[in-house]
């Protein structure tokens, strides 16, 4: 028997209605032909469908129609390949074959086949709109696993670059709203390769784990933290100007410092951090990341664990360039001026000495501090003429006050470039000679950081200087990386504490053990301790039940210009010591 086995109606009019997919199954199931028409018609009429429903059933028993059929028919029945257009002429022969072969439907078998093939589509829906709710939730889950995985770190969860710029960008435009200010830190944890080359990256993987998780219980909810990548770090400190923020730089570096256990390894972790401040430095996130990040590399660097950003910081900067050559012109015009601070011994003796800091009154800009040029001094070279430069005028003013009747001592600071300059002893040793100077009334300072740069060579030149009758200072002592241990294979006569422990000692009780324990130890060497930033009586007294030798600080007197600190030294010669 020859039967169609689909059929399909191309009427756009009834594309969305869903008597027309009813009468569509039905034709299906049915094999419809001109036959069946007439019960189709009466089925559908019963039912109360549309006029352009019936128009289909006229097409169908050969009335005239524009609807389109497309006829598939099965492989071998070729009567029908052809008639692929109602309304068209159907050979009789194949009628009556088809009229013989197929059983009688009465209009309740229709009206049945009808109803069962709308709860087929009703059900089916259902199904779909079952699967396509759980599709749709399935690919939000996808969705918003995907967005995360784009906008956080795999290691540690935070937020990456990605992430930070998403939120700063919001806390940026709200801070210049409010007319506020907020900083980005930029941190890098210092010697990091040496944990991933000794105990493997796996180990370092747990450590970058536990410094996420410190610095972040650390922070404020409204802080933004994020990793950068490999062991660098952001922090964005939505209403904090830089003063505050290096406040909390301190806070996250002692909360690094805390030992680390790992693999049988006890680790004290340290870290650089540089801070720019918004709006000051820059008023997007690229041009803050990009100045923090000049002022990480410059504590790192320099060994000062945390650098706001200063415009000299940056090689390129036109301002940095225009000032280089100031300076030289300005060392070379002897247009550089020294400033003292004295150093007063605590148990009452008249014993004093004075520091010899450079400034420079610059003829437009005023008064510029030496954060702001001895690193651009020391990048540039110019230290080592800058340095002579001190060094013969603080030996000729130290002259000048012990000829006056002002047993006075005068230290100077002098750098590791300076100390590797070609017979540096021989030509200091000049220096002395030519102006006569005292033996014993003269030192050199000199950083822990310098001394490791070559401790080879800076052993050597100490001792050479030693046998001239020039003390030696270790300054900033405990910033650095060398050790007593190793101090007592070099000439050194005093220790000076970095002011950084001075002036935590009284709020954090590790500051002041580092203090005590430097102190005792320095004098079981035979060695002198000075303490710098002393700035109030209870840091004095402190010190004072401590054995502290001599204090430094604005306590005592504030740096002056050699005409100010001459009378200064006279009065303390006469009473004693005088608070500023």
């Amino acid at each position: 028997m020859s039967c169609l086995t689909k059929i399909e109606f191309y009427i756009p009019s009834l594309a969305n209605i869903i008597a027309y997919h009813k009468i569509l199954g039905l034709a299906q199931a049915l094999c419809v032909q001109n036959i069946y028409a007439e019960q189709l018609a009466k089925a559908v009429a019963a039912h109360c469908l549309s006029d352009e429903v019936a128009h289909i059933c006229c097409t169908i028993r050969n009335e005239e129609g524009t609807c389109q059929l497309l006829v598939q028919v099965r492989q071998g029945d070729q009567e029908w390949q052809e008639q692929v257009q109602f309304p068209h002429k159907v050979d009789a022969a194949i009628v009556a074959k088809q009229q013989q072969s197929l059983p009688e439907i009465s209009e309740t078998s229709l009206l049945q086949l009808l109803h069962n093939q709308h709860e087929d589509v009703a059900q089916q829906r259902d199904e779909w709109k079952q699967q396509l709710g759980q599709l749709s939730l399935e690919l939000e889950r996808q969705r918003r696993s995907m967005q995360h995985q784009f906008m956080h770190d795999a290691l540690t969860g935070l937020p990456n670059k990605r992430l930070l710029a998403s939120r700063s960008e919001h806390l940026l435009k709200l801070t210049a709203r409010q007319e506020k200010v907020c900083s980005l830190l930029i941190m890098d944890i210092n010697d990091f390769k040496h944990v991933n080359d000794t105990l493997g990256y796996q180990a370092g993987d747990l450590v970058l784990r536990e410094v996420a998780k410190r610095l972040g219980k650390s922070l404020r909810a409204s802080d933004v933290l994020a990793r950068l990548g490999g062991d660098e770090f952001a922090i964005l400190l939505f209403n904090n100007d830089a003063k505050a923020a290096e406040k909390v730089a301190r806070k996250l570096q002692r909360t690094l410092s805390k030992p680390l256990e790992l693999k049988g390894s006890i680790l004290s972790l340290e870290a650089s951090i540089g801070i720019s401040e918004f709006p000051i430095h820059g008023n997007n996130l690229d041009t803050l990341m990009s100045r923090a990040d000049v002022a990480m590399y410059y504590a790192k660097k320099r060994g000062l664990n945390i650098a706001l950003y200063d415009v000299m910081q940056d090689k390129n900067s036109v301002e940095r360039m225009s000032l280089l050559k100031e300076l030289n012109h300005a060392i070379k015009s002897d247009g550089m001026e020294l400033y003292y601070q004295p150093q007063v011994q605590m148990n009452g003796s008249h014993r004093l000495s004075v520091e010899a800091l450079i400034r420079w009154n610059h003829p437009e800009k005023g008064m510029v501090f030496p954060d702001q040029f001895i690193p651009l001094a020391e990048d540039s070279g110019l230290i080592i003429p800058m340095t002579w430069w001190v060094l013969e005028t603080a030996i000729k003013q130290c002259v000048i006050w012990h000829k006056s009747g002002l047993p006075v001592n005068v230290s100077i600071n002098i750098s590791a470039n300076f100390l590797q300059e070609e017979r540096v002893v021989q030509r200091v040793a000049d220096l002395i000679l030519q102006h006569e100077l005292p033996d014993n009334v003269f030192a050199l300072e000199i950083t822990e950081n310098t001394l490791m740069d070559d401790p080879h060579q800076a052993s050597k030149t100490l001792l050479e200087i030693s046998n001239m009758h020039i003390d030696v200072s270790i300054d900033d002592f405990g910033t650095g990386y060398s050790s007593l241990a190793y101090l007592k294979h070099l000439e050194v006569d005093e220790l000076k504490i970095d002011r950084s422990f001075v002036m935590g000692m009284n709020e954090y009780k590790n500051d002041a053990v580092i203090v005590q324990t430097v102190i005792n130890m320095a004098h079981n060497m035979g060695l002198r301790v000075v303490a710098e930033g002393v700035e109030c009586r209870e840091e004095w007294d402190s010190l004072h039940a401590m054995g502290c030798d001599f204090i430094q600080g604005y306590l005592i007197s504030r740096p002056k210009p050699v005409d100010e600190i001459s009378e200064w030294l006279k009065r303390f010669y006469e009473y004693g010591v005088q608070w500023d």
